[in-house]
């Protein structure tokens, strides 16, 4: 075998294994992370009619969250891991220790690349879910 065909042999090996690298790593990197909710507490807030409180902890795996916004608004507190937070193109790195507040109809999606646990608390009108997942 002379150079130019090794070089061509090595190139597709090369480039094989690349290519199917490649859309493993991207596709982690946008995977929908599973979540897994338990809500601690719902009930009504008091002295504001039709308002309720909603206090749940969210376990998420490594992953995207779908682009969404929550109607009501919505304090979350890091409680382990991290995650990258984006509205409107600003992204802010969260950690444990650190809160997040989103305003109502705050449209953004979050990120990490391990799991997270979250302590959220949520203010929402009477029924409202609570999660709107944007198209």
């Amino acid at each position: 075998m002379n150079v130019t065909a090794t070089a061509g042999v090595v190139a597709f090996v090369v480039g094989t294994a690349l290519g199917a690298l490649v859309p493993t790593v991207l596709g982690a990197q946008t995977q929908i992370r599973k979540v897994e909710v338990s809500q601690i507490m719902k009930m009504d807030v008091a002295g504001c009619d039709g308002k309720e409180v909603t206090v749940s902890v969210i376990k998420a795996g490594p992953g995207t969250s779908p682009t969404h916004y929550h109607p009501g608004q919505s304090f979350t507190y890091i409680l382990e891991g991290s995650q990258l937070h984006e509205t409107d193109g600003n992204q802010i790195q969260v950690g444990v220790g650190d809160a997040l507040y989103d305003a109502p109809m705050q449209v953004h999606r979050t990120e990490n690349t391990a799991p997270v646990k979250l302590l959220v608390v949520r203010i929402l009108e009477k029924g409202k879910q609570e999660n709107v997942i944007v198209q």
